[in-house]
């Protein structure tokens, strides 16, 4: 029997309890405003999750935890196209990592990935009885009961880091003197910190760290509890209204009425230029009325100096992108580390050429 519904309906704790107490096996496809994500299920157990986003990737996880390299992750994935093998195993194969270190990674990308739909504010839900994996992967057999206590603690932990940083527009500064007195720090907080300059977004952290937005909000949080942070501006300009006309926006690109979409999106910059999920979209639909065809083959070189570079005032998935550039890597090559869609990342190159920041060469 399938089953489908608004995620303000139904919760996901009262789906995943129905799908594991009646030991289904299929596929929960869930649909948030800008990705889509399908959690496979065996007997009411949990055997994968396939997202839309990009930032769930293997390869992003392996790159925040630092297990392989920007370079070592693009030979792998163009082995990959070759081979037809799963990732872990290529990187196994080359003893880059060991199987165990994979497993435990693959675990850890599950299950944040289900985490972070307990904080999506809308999305809808349909469970397609019996379907297979969305694709290949390594299987798991993770229980319910585990995953659904942890996102509902996460749920009550981010409505309290709500209540200081009101959203991830928001800007934080490290406090010298208060960090002195907690040395040495974790890991994990010596990093962040090392970031925070008064000036970047936490938009801009969750990019760089290639973390996911709970984990990023919870680390500045505990550092602000601890007094070694400061709020240089709470953000919070985010609100329901915003999410609802992305939420229509979106809806208008899946029926390609690009034109609707389009006048939706700059509605919502009208108030909130800085609203990262917006921009991002905008970028995609006007590279797609445009209808610029980039030849991903080419080899994108700047056209500016760096200094000229730093002061270009980029955005921030932007500066990423182009700082990628290293006259080796192709367009394609840079996309297959990135963590974004292909089409952002097209609209994105698109722009950059336009501005006169980048060129591009034919491959060596």
């Amino acid at each position: 029997m399938g089953l489908k519904g608004e995620l303000a309906t139904m919760s996901l704790e009262d789906i995943l309890q129905w799908l594991a107490v009646g030991k289904k096996s299929g596929v929960l496809e869930l649909r948030g405003v800008l990705h889509t994500k399908r959690v496979s299920f065996i007997a009411g157990k949990v055997t994968s999750v396939w997202s839309s986003d990009p930032r769930e990737y293997l390869g992003q996880y392996l790159l925040a935890y630092n297990r392989i390299t920007e370079a070592q992750l693009r030979e792998a994935l163009a082995s990959q196209e070759d081979e037809n093998q799963l990732l872990g195993r290529i990187l196994v194969s080359r003893q880059l990592i060991t199987e165990a270190e994979i497993r435990r990674i693959v675990q850890l990308k599950v299950e944040e990935a289900i985490f972070d739909t307990f904080l999506w504010e809308m999305g809808s839900f349909e469970f397609h009885d019996g379907a297979p994996p969305a694709q290949k992967t390594m299987l798991l057999s993770l229980d319910v009961t585990g995953i659904v206590l942890e996102g509902a603690r996460r749920m009550d932990e981010w409505k309290r880091i709500r209540r200081s940083i009101l959203g991830n527009d928001a800007v934080v500064s490290a406090i010298s003197e208060a960090i002195a007195e907690h040395l040495p720090l974790a890991p994990e907080d010596a990093d962040i910190l090392s970031r925070l300059d008064g000036h970047k977004t936490v938009d801009q952290l969750i990019i760089e760290m290639r973390a996911p937005e709970f984990k990023v909000n919870k680390l500045i949080f505990d550092l602000h509890e601890k007094g070694m942070v400061r709020i240089v501006d709470g953000g919070g300009k985010l609100g329901d209204k915003s999410s609802l006309q992305l939420q229509r926006a979106r809806q208008f690109v899946e029926k390609q009425k690009l034109r609707e979409a389009q006048a939706e999106l700059k509605s919502i910059l009208e108030g909130q230029p800085r609203l990262e999920e917006a921009n991002r979209m905008l970028q995609v639909v006007e590279h797609l009325l445009e209808e610029t065809v980039i030849d991903q083959a080419l080899v994108p070189e700047l056209a500016i100096s760096l200094e000229q570079l730093m002061e270009a005032q980029l955005g921030p998935n932007e500066a990423f992108l182009a700082t990628r550039v290293n006259g080796v890597w192709s367009i394609r090559d840079i996309i297959s580390i990135s963590p974004f869609t292909e089409d952002e990342c097209l609209a994105i190159f698109s722009k950059l050429l336009k501005r006169g920041i980048l060129k591009t060469a034919p491959p060596l």
